[in-house]
């Protein structure tokens, strides 16, 4: 089945003031990403994915971004198989579910629509990790860009980050780790957590069955937005105000995403890197 009039978008540096900007009545999505095997592991584990694609229906175009990342556990051919594995499946997913049905109806789905094809996109990463990664896991955070919504599916500890003219810069996923949910309970600080020796450890993820879920969210969009997709290599080891600094400081958009992973390894790059930085405008 072929998709009707599909077009991928060029990436093109964005205006420094785009975020003062109108949300164009027809959004527009630009992605960039970045990935490194840092400063001291020596193969990547971390797997990223990211299809930024407008539909052109007779009446009206449809602009549509997926977008996710996944840091694989359970050591070199485990962790990597498993983070491969899961934005393989989901990415399969999503297209026999929601891309192809789309053109072919051309029809933007509901917004508990929506979050069930995620629900099942996740159902099956979760499928082949565990038929085929014994001893294995992964993370997997996951942005859905559909017209003016954003929607996302999140497990783990990779996180997903927006900015926007209202939304300085806030996580919209939360850390499925051990820490973060002693933190939550105010049994350690924020500052004990950043250097707790368990800070890795996770209570949810692809791999798991005990607990398993899937965080879901929606975000709508009214303004010019960025999105920062990345995997703990970067978030564990830079702060977010210095994140929001380099995003501010880079004169073009194409290289924030080369300059986020930079900016990890110089401060130690213990981990796998793993970015993907979107505009919607």
């Amino acid at each position: 089945m072929k998709l009707f009039g599909t077009k991928l978008f060029e990436s093109k540096a964005s205006a420094p003031d785009v975020l003062s900007q109108p949300l164009a009545e027809q959004v527009r999505a630009l992605a960039w990403s970045a990935q490194s095997v840092g400063m001291t592991r020596n193969h990547m584990e971390d797997s990223a994915f990211a299809l930024t694609m407008q539909l052109l229906f007779p009446e009206h175009p449809v602009t549509l971004g997926i977008y996710m990342v996944a840091d694989g556990m359970g050591g070199h051919d485990n962790g990597e198989v498993a983070s491969r594995l899961a934005v393989q499946a989901s990415v399969k997913a999503l297209i026999e579910m929601l891309i192809l049905p789309l053109d072919q109806a051309q029809k933007i789905p509901s917004h508990q629509e929506v979050f069930a094809l995620l629900e099942a996109a996740f159902a099956r990463a979760q499928a082949e990790v565990l038929k085929n990664v014994s001893g294995g896991g992964t993370t997997l955070t996951l942005a859905l860009l559909l017209e003016n919504d954003l929607y996302f599916g999140h497990i783990g500890d990779s996180r997903l980050y927006l900015r926007s003219k209202s939304a300085e810069f806030q996580a919209l996923t939360q850390d499925h780790s051990l820490v973060r949910r002693l933190v939550d309970l105010g049994q350690i600080s924020d500052m004990e957590a950043a250097n707790h020796p368990q800070r890795n450890v996770l209570f949810r993820a692809l791999g798991q069955t005990d607990g398993f879920k899937t965080d879901l969210g929606h975000y709508p969009l009214t303004e010019p937005t960025q999105l920062l997709l990345c995997t703990d290599g970067l978030w564990g080891l830079v702060e977010e105000e210095d994140l929001l600094n380099t995003i501010k400081a880079a004169k073009a958009d194409e290289d924030i995403a080369q300059a986020l992973c930079e900016l990890a390894n110089q401060a130690g790059g213990t981990d796998n890197i793993s970015v993907i930085f979107v505009e919607i405008r």
